[in-house]
């Protein structure tokens, strides 16, 4: 709403001493609160603050007051916390957000930790950084991470940062014309996208994003520390589109090191193969919204689009399709250039029955320009290791099987990501799961392949 805006810029702007010591006593005060609200509730065993206030890092206008629960069996209880957690989001118009995942039993505390590499990524951060603020500390059980848990973890990180960025940049109205919103996430997608790839590489957590952005010491890194430290910044659109092609550059750097040196299991004997038939891309490609997007790009995008394809993928439901971009690093659309993409998207699209994912795509990585959350933050930046048969369709002969696909299309009844799956994508999973476990994994993509 506007006029969060707008309080949120007046907060940011007066944040100068007396009022900065002041605000940031109401801050404490509003934890403080909190936590004497969620402790009257029974059943509470753990209560952390998260995220930026758990560190002291209080931004007045920028920063969210961040809670996480761990809660017992009872499901009266549970839904106390889960209704003061609600109450609390509204009395502070947001201040205090709130989220059904944000609350969890101990049993889905271990679950989610066991099976989604990106909540792992979290609760690793909170082993270190989440402040405890009332009962045990849960996280504390969670067993360490193996090799394979942390490299996957890692990359699911990666995939939440490109996925906000764009999310904040071009897709959320709210964030239009909020420079102070626009700002923080250029900094914050930098900054943690930096720190995952260093865990990555190095095995060393690091969770600040000013040591993050002093580590890489780049020109960009610098302008971003001088953005970070302004009250009330202005919209530099130069700096939202370096940040834009550092997340990009940063994605096909990491891809190219995965040949010699694979940051997921790969099964090397495994074959791939898509199975024939493609009815329904064949009708989507005849119907107006397409033909009016390749209008577009031939008017509009002359030398930025090298060419359009049309796929589907397991990963996706089975309605879906994929509209994959073809471009290049020397001739990368801007942020402007997909934004008003989006808007013909919206325009042609409205009413459509089906979904249709528009990617760029720069040789064999694919940047979702339509994330969905929270789906993208697990999908996320598509590769021949992580969507094998995307690039299958798209011609390449050389796509891998690796442990993230083993996880989201085989291991599909317990990594949460098919909760709510139709009959026919469960049966589409469960081909593909027994197909793997034959050496040959086949892709059914089409509705009467399935329901044949």
């Amino acid at each position: 709403m506007w006029w969060k805006t707008k309080a949120r810029y007046l907060l940011a702007w007066s944040s100068v001493p007396p009022l900065l010591s002041f605000y940031r006593w109401m801050y404490r005060i509003a934890i403080r609160t909190s936590v004497y609200l969620f402790r009257r509730c029974p059943g509470i065993l753990s209560l952390y603050v998260t995220r930026g206030c758990s560190k002291g890092e209080i931004k007045p206008g920028v920063s969210d007051i961040d809670f996480f629960l761990v809660v017992g069996l009872d499901a009266r209880e549970r839904q106390r916390a889960e209704s003061v957690f609600r109450w609390l989001q509204i009395l502070s118009a947001g201040l205090i957000p709130y989220h059904p995942s944000f609350v969890v039993n101990e049993k889905e505390l271990r679950y989610l930790w066991d099976t989604t590499p990106l909540w792992r990524y979290r609760f690793q951060e909170g082993k270190r950084n989440w402040s405890l603020t009332y009962g045990r500390d849960s996280l504390s059980a969670l067993p360490d991470m193996t090799e394979t848990a942390r490299v996957s973890s890692c990359l699911s990180e990666l995939y939440y940062w490109w996925a906000q960025f764009i999310g904040f940049l071009l897709q959320n109205e709210r964030y239009r014309d909020d420079v102070l919103m626009r700002s923080s996430i250029c900094v914050k997608a930098v900054a943690e996208v930096l720190n995952a790839l260093h865990a990555l590489r190095t095995a060393e957590f690091c969770y600040s994003r000013d040591e993050a952005l002093r580590r890489e010491d780049s020109p960009l890194c610098r302008k971003l520390r001088a953005l970070a430290a302004q009250r009330v910044p202005r919209r530099d659109k130069a700096v939202e589109e370096e940040c834009y092609r550092f997340l990009v550059n940063s994605f096909l750097e990491l891809w190219k090191e995965f040949p010699d040196h694979p940051f997921l299991l790969v099964d090397r004997n495994m074959e791939q193969s898509v199975e024939p038939g493609t009815g329904a891309l064949e009708r989507e490609k005849a119907q107006a919204p397409f033909q009016e997007i390749l209008r577009y790009f031939e008017k509009s995008w002359c030398g930025r689009c090298r060419g359009v394809h049309l796929v589907k993928s397991a990963f996706y439901p089975l309605d879906d399709s994929l509209l994959m971009i073809d471009t290049g690093i020397d001739s990368l659309p801007s942020l402007d250039d997909i934004e008003q993409l989006l808007a013909l998207r919206r325009r042609v699209y409205t009413g459509s029955p089906s979904r249709t994912w528009f990617f760029l795509r720069l040789g064999q990585v694919a940047f979702p320009i339509t994330p969905s959350a929270p789906r993208d933050f697990h999908r996320g930046v598509l590769t021949p290791a992580t969507a094998p048969d995307v690039f299958l369709q798209l011609g390449e002969m050389h796509v891998y099987w690796t442990s993230h696909t083993n996880w989201y299309l085989t291991d599909w009844r317990h990594n949460r990501q098919w909760l709510n799956a139709p009959p026919l994508k469960q049966a589409q999973l469960d081909m593909i799961s027994r197909s793997a476990a034959t050496g040959h994994v086949r892709y059914p993509l089409d509705l009467h392949q399935i329901s044949g």
